[in-house]
């Protein structure tokens, strides 16, 4: 009986210690489980903005380019993987290239995170190697265009930290050219050339086309040409069906491009679409500018001399848009480290491509076939245009640069860890002794 009731006492003594261990382990998984995850951020840029201001000008059609710098500084917030930031153009400016993506790269060339380019502004979602750092900085350089279709001097307001701003004039001016011409890549390494001819709608008589490919492109035979029509101020569509070749114009095919003329008087707008093959595939994603030369000549006759007009395209894979930043070290002591380390004119047809075009004698892209949808012209200071949002998980929005953020990880819950951890050891110590 003694050795019976010994034994017993030894075997409530061993559950005893069984459920112990049993209920360490679980105190361990729910204190994982209950350590808050890090949530993202999605902070402000205005909050941040140091600077911003129109880099190029003053003057600009409505096709040009209007280059826009921000310079931001978030001081002691911590910048966390998956945070975002947030930045609005100014009402009157446009994205140019909306749905564009670009990396943001550090002083050595290490990308920090990835933007895409909205009509209203751009969101920049951060990777993990800013984390740790402070004082992380941003400069964006980013593409953009006149909104409205009015001219005429205007003020781009950009908001800073503080509730400041910047003011940078810009004089939006018409454009009186005759003949314009713009490109663009496509998927399947080809450029689509458009070429507008008598955007002004005025009387040519003798109308002659005569067009030169740049380097490392080869001409596809194959011209479509269709009479056109302005929907707006600064957008066109073409008309169907297209004219027809030996009808209503002539064309001669050469090495590097093709004469076109035109059997009776153009009295108003026509499209020209053509394709190129990029010769060297290396070059599309390489920032190289493909380039074409328009010229137009009119005239001549009983009425008068002859006339010319002359317009320059060019191309790229890159968009115009990019980022640079980076911040300081933190080393284990608290002490802070610091990492140290002419554009071409605008040729393009500066108008707004309503119907995307269609070529009869090519087989066109999937990206060709897919018709924009129509839009209204947007009206001077009338439109209110949504903010730039992003698609990231929602989070609490900076308030204020001055705002000092806290690094937010759980001192708590590793505490909790570490000590079920060694008061584990320490029962399986005595467990082993005892039995």
């Amino acid at each position: 009986m003694l050795r019976e009731g010994i034994f017993l006492t030894k075997n409530n003594k061993f559950w005893r210690l069984v459920v112990g261990l049993v209920s360490l382990a679980l105190l361990l998984i729910v204190s994982q489980v209950a350590t808050p995850a890090q949530a993202a951020t999605n902070h402000n840029g205005a909050d941040f903005t140091t600077s911003a201001s129109v880099t190029n000008g003053p003057d600009f059609k409505h096709k040009d380019t209007i280059k826009v710098q921000y310079n931001l500084d978030f001081g002691n917030t911590p910048i966390k993987s998956g945070d975002t930031i947030t930045l609005d153009f100014p009402e009157n400016l446009k994205g140019k290239t909306p749905g564009d993506t670009f990396k943001v790269y550090d002083e050595k060339g290490v990308v920090i995170g990835e933007a895409v380019v909205s009509d209203t502004g751009v969101v920049i979602t951060m990777n993990d190697k800013l984390e740790g750092k402070t004082n992380d900085k941003l400069t964006l350089n980013l593409d953009t265009k006149y909104r409205y279709e009015d001219t005429g001097e205007k003020d781009v307001n950009f908001p800073l930290e503080n509730n400041g701003s910047s003011t940078s004039q810009i004089n939006v001016v018409s454009d009186e050219a005759n003949l314009s011409k713009k490109g663009v890549i496509q998927d399947d390494g080809t450029i689509k050339w458009t070429i507008l001819v008598d955007r002004r709608e005025v009387d040519l008589k003798n109308l002659k086309i005569s067009d030169t490919i740049g380097s490392n492109q080869e001409l596809i035979p194959g011209v479509t040409v269709s009479d056109g029509e302005w929907s707006t101020t600064t957008s066109y569509k073409r008309k169907k069906p297209a004219l027809v070749e030996g009808k209503d114009y002539d064309v001669n095919y050469k090495d590097n491009g093709f004469d076109m003329t035109f059997n009776d008087t153009v009295d108003h707008l026509i499209v020209i679409d053509y394709y190129t093959k990029i010769t060297d595939p290396a070059l599309i994603d390489s920032g190289y500018k493909f380039k074409n030369n328009a010229v137009m000549n009119w005239g001549g006759g009983v009425n008068g001399g002859p006339n010319s007009e002359e317009a320059n395209g060019n191309v790229s894979s890159s968009n115009g848009n990019s980022g640079s930043g980076g911040g300081d070290h933190v080393d284990p002591d608290g002490n802070h480290e610091t990492d140290e380390g002419d554009p071409d004119e605008e040729t393009g047809t500066g108008t707004d491509d309503v119907d995307g075009g269609f070529v009869e004698d090519k087989v066109t892209t999937d990206k060709d076939k897919k018709t924009p949808a129509k839009t209204s012209p947007a009206k001077p200071n009338k439109k209110v245009v949504a903010k730039a949002t992003t698609t990231q998980t929602a989070g609490k929005t900076t308030a204020n640069k001055n705002t000092k953020l806290p690094q937010t990880n759980d001192r708590n819950g590793w505490f909790v860890t570490v000590a079920g951890f060694l008061t584990l050891i320490s029962l399986s110590a005595v467990l082993r002794r005892r039995f």
